[in-house]
């Protein structure tokens, strides 16, 4: 692919600022992006700059703007000539020490081969130093999308479709680490007969190849879920698996009442070929969701939801495991964290504490797990949030039907761990963002490593909520930017940033990024492909 570079520049600066009493914001310089664009990543760092990424079929556009002013400062189009139907960002990714990469993927039909690639972006100077370096070459991989081809009447009709989601990212505790992982196409149809081949290749900081292999998965795809993949500071990969005990894929045992499935930590090393797979013992309980990640120890920590009963989608707390590096896996600390009854409670309504309170053995309802942190001081912190639908069909007099989808995406659950196995606190964070579109609902975490923040739109109305009182509810759109703090001793405190409307724009919380250890990044929407980017800083 030979890059031919158009550029130029705008130098036009309209910058805003604020500040409360506890976090400022900054608004910078307008500017637009083109028509029918692929938005790839807005990323930086103080050092560097801040770069918006984006592409319009065989044109990457590449506009930097100053970290401390947020002025733009560079507009180039990179044109790709030579990129075929079956290209594909990947995506844009940036190590600690301060290296950037645009990854990309390519199939090459004729020989049947899938390719990975990255350019190496130089974020200060918005350029690339080096183009299509190819890191990766199998052959063909599992995704998403594809050929669809009519059935029946329709058999004379083929549609042809990209296929994504191929490839899956993870990275070391120390972001020093990355492990690619993709699943070759089956070589039997049927899930029973089937054993999925999983490859996997370790990067180290520069996008140098440590090592890669596929293997062989030791259970059917009937029996077998991957749930998550994770990579350790040492260049070890990492499977967890939901097994189950046949490939009828129960969730209970009738016969004992016990969960039909468990499930096992796979570890892939750079010198063997031998998976080393090692079972999570549960207990007499139910995961509902489960995740791995690195300490500051180089231990492997199993994150999991859990719930004690059999049907019902509530979560009863956290169940904690640790793996270390001879492959044991135990307990971590107590291992069972049960959620405080009492903390539930706060910020609902006296007719939803009464509900909770003549139920035995309460679980909160409808979480789903959305940040595991590990701390330097051993302490784990995760954050569960509110989240479910509501699906109504309508049928008229005239037999039309109409479905309507009502997304509740509510109070966020904080739990943190002590590194002495300690269940430290759980804090409640109340919102009640609830409409048809999510664009503007959830949340952003970042730590300092020490204290906590949440940046999420609200009712204004929520400022001075006390915990007697449920959290009034926001609907979409325009709203009140909100930042709350849990410090390290679990004390909670928010602060009304600035009011979308009043500044004339829309911004996506989840679309934020963390820098400099205590700044979001990210960008306001002024209008149709015309953005600013938007500093918030923690004090």
């Amino acid at each position: 692919m030979r890059n031919l570079l158009i550029i130029s520049l705008s130098l036009l600066s309209a910058v805003s600022y604020g500040q409360s009493s506890k976090f400022k914001f900054q608004l910078g310089s307008e500017y637009e992006l083109p028509r029918k664009t692929e938005d790839l990543a807005f990323f930086g760092d103080s050092a560097n700059g801040i770069i918006n990424l984006s592409l319009k079929k065989d044109e990457l556009n590449v506009i930097r703007f100053d970290p401390k002013s947020l002025n733009q400062t560079d507009d180039k189009v990179i044109s790709l000539s030579e990129e075929t139907k079956n290209f594909n960002s990947e995506q844009v990714t940036s190590f600690h020490n301060g290296t950037s990469f645009w990854i990309h993927s390519d199939w090459d039909k004729e020989n049947q081969k899938e390719l990975l690639y990255y350019d190496k972006l130089d974020v200060a100077h918005a350029k690339f130093t080096a183009t299509n370096v190819k890191i990766n070459e199998t052959t063909k991989i599992a995704g998403e999308g594809g050929g669809l081809m009519g059935m029946g009447g329709w058999g004379a009709m083929m549609r042809s479709m990209k296929v994504t989601g191929k490839y899956k990212y993870n990275y070391s505790a120390d972001n020093k680490k990355l492990l690619v992982s993709y699943r070759l196409i089956p070589e039997n149809r049927r899930d029973k007969d089937n054993y999925d081949k999983i490859g996997l290749v370790v990067y180290d900081d520069n996008l140098n190849k440590i090592w890669g292999n596929e293997f062989t998965m030791p259970y059917t795809e009937a029996i077998m879920d991957n749930s998550d993949y994770s990579v350790d500071s040492k260049g070890n990969a990492y499977m967890l698996a939901k097994v189950y005990e046949s490939d009828k894929r129960k969730e209970v045992d009738k016969e004992t009442g016990k969960a039909g499935y468990h499930y096992e930590v796979l570890k892939f090393t750079k010198d063997s070929k031998e998976i080393t797979h090692t079972s999570v013992d549960i207990g007499d309980n139910f995961i509902k969701e489960a995740s791995l990640i690195e300490n500051p120890l180089h231990q492997m920590i199993i994150a999991c939801t859990y719930s004690k009963k059999v049907k019902g989608n509530g979560t009863d707390g956290i169940f904690l495991a640790m793996m270390d590096q001879s492959g044991r896996i135990v307990k971590y600390k107590n291992g069972y964290y049960e959620f405080p009854l009492a903390d539930l409670e706060k910020f609902e309504s006296a007719r939803s504490k009464r509900k909770m309170d003549r139920k035995d053995d309460y679980e909160q309802p409808d979480l789903q797990v959305r940040d595991i942190v590990t701390s330097s001081d051993g302490s784990i912190f995760i954050t569960c949030e509110e989240y479910h639908v509501v699906v109504n069909t309508y049928t008229d007099a005239n037999g039309s039907t109409t479905t309507t989808y009502t997304y509740y995406y509510q109070d966020i659950l904080a739990s943190k761990i002590n590194a002495d196995g300690k269940f430290a606190w759980l804090r409640k964070v109340p919102k009640d963002q609830r409409g048809p579109s999510t664009a503007t609902f959830g949340f952003k975490l970042i730590t300092d490593g020490s204290d906590y923040y949440f940046l999420y739109l609200d009712n204004r109305k929520n400022i001075d909520i006390t915990e007697d009182d449920a959290p009034k509810s926001y609907g979409g759109g325009g709203g009140d930017v909100m930042v709350s703090k849990l410090d390290k001793d679990g004390n909670l405190t928010k602060e009304l940033l600035f009011d979308t409307k009043d500044e004339d724009v829309k911004i996506f919380p989840t679309e934020f990024s963390q820098i400099n250890g205590n700044q979001f990044i990210g960008r306001a929407k002024v209008r149709k492909n015309q953005y600013e980017p938007l500093l918030i800083t923690v004090n």
